[in-house]
């Protein structure tokens, strides 16, 4: 597979920059250096959204914090749909700063309303509390939707990379205790922790590109040591939802792959898997990108082109 040109410049002169990866790098630092790059990289905000910092209410009486994207919309126009998407970084780094041109882009281009929660990140807080709180943040949303002007029969669940995974489960709570959701889109989802605890199984996608694509074997191995309590709870099917026995009954999917990404693989068998329930499914994978391409749409027009698809994908089923 033909790596994107102005990708492959980027990675080129990462190398000869020798930077430190965020995995060497203390945790406090590496979350700091995690929403640089990512800001510095990433889309611009581009059209107007507006932005607001909620707070949701655990059931222990903690909140956690979530921003709101709108875009503009004239006065008395009908609810919007509301797209909860959960942030990617390997349940240790990344928060909805990170994300914020994203958000904004992403509402923006898609009509929908984008809800960010900053769930618990790892070691302060380790598997499951994530989990936990990616289910909180959209049970939230269904109850509090006609206060935040949004359509409670359009709510969809998102997010990508370790946010994808947090999506899926949170869709699955969804479809056993309800509300359903209404869409779910999975962008590189990390649907199998497995590989990264010497559990296997052995996906082609990481064997060829867990080195020298970014998203290396050295920083998924920490990633797991950060947010799994033992190597064995990577079988648990809330961490690789891929494991969950029954993924039928899921809403309309969209699940968008990258080529160059070790995490393609479990990501085209986690469309497999679900079309084989009796789901459906919309399966892409986006040629020449690496993973978390979202990040990259101000570096590469190729990722540009790839998130502008991903912001139709929303606008169409949600």
């Amino acid at each position: 597979m033909t790596l994107d040109p102005e990708l492959a410049e980027m990675i080129t002169l990462a190398r000869a920059a020798a930077g430190r990866g965020i995995h060497t790098l203390p945790v406090a630092e590496a979350r700091t250096a995690y929403r640089e790059r990512y800001l510095a990289r990433g889309v611009s905000a581009g059209a107007a959204a507006n932005a607001e910092t909620l707070s949701i209410v655990r059931a222990d009486g903690s909140t956690l914090s979530a921003r709101l994207y709108r875009p503009d919309r004239p006065a008395g126009a009908a609810p919007l749909p509301l797209l909860v998407y959960f942030h990617g970084g390997g349940y240790v780094v990344g928060d909805a700063a990170a994300y914020e041109n994203q958000s904004a882009a992403l509402a923006a281009r898609s009509g929908a309303a984008v809800l960010v929660p900053d769930y618990r990140l790892a070691p302060e807080h380790r598997f499951p509390a994530a989990v936990e709180d990616a289910e909180t943040a959209y049970r939230w949303a269904c109850r509090h939707a006609a206060q935040l002007k949004c359509d409670p029969r359009r709510i969809g669940l998102g997010g990508d990379s370790a946010g994808g995974a947090l999506a899926l489960v949170a869709a699955l709570a969804g479809r056993d205790a309800g509300p359903p959701a209404s869409f779910l889109l999975l962008l590189y989802p990390l649907a199998d922790f497995r590989p990264y605890c010497d559990e296997g199984p052995a996906y082609e996608s990481v064997a060829r590109f867990s080195d020298g694509y970014f998203l290396d074997r050295a920083t998924m191995e920490w990633f797991a040591e950060q947010y799994l309590p033992t190597p064995r709870a990577a079988r648990d099917p809330r961490a690789s939802p891929l494991l969950w026995p029954n993924l039928a009954g899921l809403p309309p999917s969209a699940i968008v792959v990258a080529a160059c990404d070790p995490l393609c693989s479990m990501g085209a068998m986690l469309a497999e898997t679900m079309i084989r329930a009796g789901c459906r499914v919309q399966s892409r994978c986006m040629p020449g990108m690496i993973h978390n391409f979202m990040g990259y749409a101000g570096k590469s027009r190729a990722a540009l082109a790839a998130f502008e698809q991903v912001a139709d994908l929303v606008q169409a089923n949600l």
